[in-house]
């Protein structure tokens, strides 16, 4: 493993000195010339800051390797990260890329991979195959299946940054409290995985939750209050599908989707989650959450892990381990497969960059492993690379190992230009609708399938 990181960290050195000396960025003799990449990150979770700060110790390298070989240029790097929410920074960002100055436009935007179709589409953004094909000792050593989520149109569009787990949390200490044995609590992500446990399973269990007095009314099962792709779960859990890889259509299955109207309905109705569960800001959820008051989280992430050991929250991972356990989205029928929907977060490089080359030079060297394990670490994200997997601090952290194998069941959405307009409608025209009792299940699904028709024409499928 040793060899293999050695052989690829002198190549990049290699390659990335041929390149600019080739390219004539590079002279002797010359005054010292500073080059600027700009980069646009994300968290909006505060331990994801490594997303900076990893680029920046990428600049650092690379000059050092500039300086090592006599070369008159160095890269300075200047990264914006955005810790405000995912709505800002995308607005921000499209502003900014519609003007397609070099200017306004950064080179580098880490960002979520559904925004691959939409910029692709507008050309904000270069195909990227060319680039990977220059450091195949790198590149090979991701893990396959992430370049599913880096894909359009036959090409690859960006580099996987990090990727995650979205999974169900549920507090230990409340089952503790209703009597159950550590040995029924440690059986039960099993039974999920099984498919003994379902979703009717879970709305059970926070029944018994309520019952049992260990939660109060309303606080037996949260999820997110924003749109997402983690509502694709339910869909999929549900046996149903939200694109069709032959046409490279969206789908809307109206089957899956009333089930989990349907699902959302009974949650309120039977007093498990608040009605209005979507104007809860995520601090709020958090709070309760960490002091635990709710039982089970059924949206959550692989990187809350990190997040609560951090202020406000300051959970010791101690405790985590004591009293909070996980497992995927349990399937919607007994003895199906549970499901999870990764997000994997991609390097892209704009259209209106001068600086390409670099700016791909500084994201090859940011996805190295040690860079990149301090950033699945320190915010609780999983591995890019095979290799990271063996890797001394990644494969030495317990809940690191554990959470990868929920990939086993995961899924991506789709890289079609409208996928964020898809989960955005579900959200807010049918799912809180049902929540607050705006609507009806079957009136949230029949306004759902109208906007999505008309938004998106004979680019989606209906299908009952």
């Amino acid at each position: 493993m040793k060899k293999l990181r050695a052989k690829s960290g002198i190549m990049v050195v290699a390659l990335a000195v041929g390149l600019l000396l080739v390219g004539g960025a590079v002279s002797y003799g010359q005054e010292l010339e500073t080059v600027t990449v700009k980069a646009w990150t994300i968290g909006p979770d505060d331990p994801s800051i490594t997303r900076k700060t990893n680029l920046e110790d990428a600049s650092t390298r690379l000059n050092k390797y500039l300086e090592a070989v006599g070369a008159k240029v160095r890269v300075e790097v200047e990264v914006l990260f955005n810790t405000e929410n995912w709505s800002s920074f995308k607005t921000a960002n499209l502003i900014a890329l519609g003007t397609r100055d070099p200017e306004r436009v950064a080179d580098i935007i880490v960002t979520g991979h559904e925004m691959i179709g939409p910029y692709a589409t507008a050309e904000y953004i270069v195909s990227l195959d060319d680039y990977v094909a220059k450091y195949p000792d790198v590149y090979d050593d991701f893990i396959p299946a992430l370049w599913n989520s880096t894909k359009f149109a036959g090409k690859i569009w960006g580099i996987p940054q990090d990727t995650e787990a979205r999974i169900t949390w549920f507090r230990k200490d409340k089952l503790r409290k209703m009597g159950w044995s550590e040995e029924e609590i440690n059986s039960l992500p099993k039974k999920v995985e099984a498919g003994e446990f379902t979703l009717d399973d879970l709305v059970d269990l926070g029944k018994k939750m309520l019952d049992a007095g260990v939660v109060k009314k309303g606080n037996a099962i949260w999820h997110r209050p924003t749109p997402g792709t983690d509502w694709f779960q339910f869909i999929f859990a549900y046996g149903g599908e939200i694109y069709d890889a032959d046409t490279g259509k969206l789908v809307v299955d109206k089957s899956a989707t009333l089930s989990l109207l349907k699902y959302i309905k009974k949650l309120v109705d039977l007093g498990l989650t608040p009605s209005g569960m979507s104007t809860i800001a995520w601090s709020e959820i958090h709070s309760n959450w960490t002091k635990g008051k709710i039982g089970i989280f059924l949206t959550g992430g692989s990187w809350n892990w990190a997040e609560w050991q951090r202020a406000p929250y300051n959970l010791s991972e101690a405790e985590e381990w004591k009293n909070i356990g996980w497992f995927p989205i349990p399937s919607g029928s007994k003895g199906g497969k549970p499901v999870s929907v990764s997000h994997p977060l991609v390097h892209l490089v704009t259209k209106a960059s001068r600086h390409k080359e670099l700016a791909f030079l500084l994201v090859t060297l940011a996805s190295s492993n040690d860079l990149n394990t301090k950033h699945a670490l320190g915010s609780g994200h999983l591995a890019i690379r095979q290799s990271q997997l063996a890797y001394g601090a990644y494969a030495k952290d317990e809940y690191a190992t554990k959470i990868a194998q929920v990939l086993k069941y995961t899924h991506f959405a789709p890289n079609h230009e409208k996928a964020p307009f898809y989960w955005e409608t579900l959200f807010k025209g049918a799912i809180s609708a049902v929540e607050t009792g705006a609507v009806s299940p079957e009136g949230a699904l029949d306004f759902f399938v109208k906007r999505m028709q008309s938004e998106l024409g004979d680019q989606v499928i209906v299908r009952e």
